[in-house]
């Protein structure tokens, strides 16, 4: 049986690719392993149950909040006798391209939307962030918000979504910084926060994070990471990140038809000129020639950069 959820099952359209809902799940009830090709926002509101995420398994409450990335496997038991209430917010990140773009300068939204899956397996899941009963209020005032938009479709209904979508992220942000610490200092060693940030930037190669965010994410100073780094990887940290993008970028180029200048977006070189010439430094070759060598020569005028 497939287990993988997919876009056009769960989400309103390909031209809108968002859906909220609350559920009211009872004891006994038990969703099996699966994974999605979206988001999933998840924000237990009453209750509690078991989570079994990437092969652990965790008690989960009311006022946790998670996301649970594309692509993860996981599953929900629910123990409780009052059973459980879940609002899930699903979307793909493409539906907030320009939204997500610019967050990814602001350290609080990183540190919620990407260090929070990514510390969840480090950290036994206690790197997730749990609501204050203030700060449910505060979140549920959005998400009753969202409902009721998604549920009228009264005109202009997607911009709003988008905008209370945004603001949530926002405000969940700022709740996660403030409640608790969550830098990688908790592991045993150096080498060990080096290998698990070397490990975040695979996962998130074309995400525009600075040395300095990185370095805090690390619990470091600039300069300790950046020697540190260098000792244990042989590169830099913008050295080690271009050649995570350029493998990525080798893989779209040999599987995909898409443009060379929308590949270079993808991973996280908003110049074409800057990405051919990494490219070309890194792999000897320039775009162009990588795939027509792994691709077979295309008909001209097929593909553009």
């Amino acid at each position: 049986m497939n287990n993988e959820l997919r876009n056009e099952q769960h989400l309103e359209s390909q031209s809108f690719l968002f859906h909220i809902e609350p559920y009211q799940l009872n004891q006994g009830t038990v969703i099996p392993l699966h994974r999605h090709e979206f988001v999933e926002l998840v924000i237990i509101s009453q209750g509690s149950g078991v989570h079994e995420y990437d092969g652990n398994t965790f008690p989960i409450h009311a006022g946790d909040v998670f996301i649970i990335e594309p692509g993860m496997e996981h599953a929900y038991t629910i123990d409780h006798k009052e059973g459980m209430e879940v609002v899930n917010v699903l979307f793909v990140p493409s539906l907030l391209e320009r939204e997500l773009t610019a967050l990814s300068s602001v350290t609080s939204f990183i540190d919620f939307y990407y260090m929070e899956p990514f510390l969840r397996s480090d950290v036994s899941f206690q790197a997730k962030l749990t609501l204050s009963p203030r700060q449910m209020l505060d979140i549920r005032s959005v998400l009753d918000q969202l409902i009721k938009e998604y549920g009228r479709k009264e005109s202009g209904y997607q911009y709003l979504i988008k905008s209370k979508l945004i603001e949530l992220f926002i405000i969940l942000s700022r709740m996660y910084v403030n409640n608790r610490s969550h830098s990688l200092p908790s592991l045993p060693n150096d080498q060990e926060v080096i290998g698990r940030i070397c490990e975040f930037i695979k996962r998130h190669p074309s995400r525009s994070i600075t040395l300095e965010q990185i370095s805090q994410m690390a619990g470091m100073s600039q300069s300790k990471f950046t020697v540190l780094f260098r000792q244990e990887t042989g590169m830099s940290f913008v050295e080690y990140r271009n050649a995570e993008r350029i493998h990525l970028a080798k893989q779209l180029l040999a599987t995909t038809s898409d443009r060379i200048a929308e590949i270079a977006m993808d991973t996280g070189y908003e110049d074409l000129s800057h990405f051919n010439h990494v490219f070309k430094k890194t792999a000897g070759e320039t775009p162009s020639q990588y795939r027509r060598r792994h691709k077979g020569a295309p008909e001209s005028g097929q593909l553009r950069e």
